[in-house]
């Protein structure tokens, strides 16, 4: 499938989140739709080269950096994120996909 396809594929699946939702404020995400659905597929893409290639480059000189697509990866997927999270505060409902090591550490370090 071409990147188009798959972009389209992704709005779809999107916008069929949003089927039950009240159309004005549909209407004022779905840029936001599109946007999420483009850095998905990008993401995706991404994910294929860093699995493919790996994520650091070592020089001649022995010397480790990041390659472009592990930079460019992590930007984006905090992009997404943030994108993800508006989109389903919009459909008023909350993910809860339970506590992770890191929200274990804030717990207690907030204790």
């Amino acid at each position: 499938m071409s990147k188009i396809e798959d972009v389209n594929i992704e709005l779809e699946r999107l916008r069929s989140l949003f089927s039950s939702v009240d159309e004005t404020k549909t209407q004022l995400v779905d840029n936001l739709i599109e946007q999420a659905a483009f850095m998905k597929v990008e993401l995706d893409k991404l994910q294929e080269q860093i699995k493919k290639h790996g994520a650091v480059q070592v020089s001649s000189k022995g010397t480790q950096r990041q390659t472009e697509a592990a930079k460019y990866y992590t930007k984006l997927v905090n992009s997404y994120g943030t994108v993800i999270k508006t989109l389903n505060t919009i459909l008023g409902t909350q993910v809860d996909d339970g506590d992770d090591a890191f929200d274990e550490f804030l717990k207690r370090a907030n204790e």
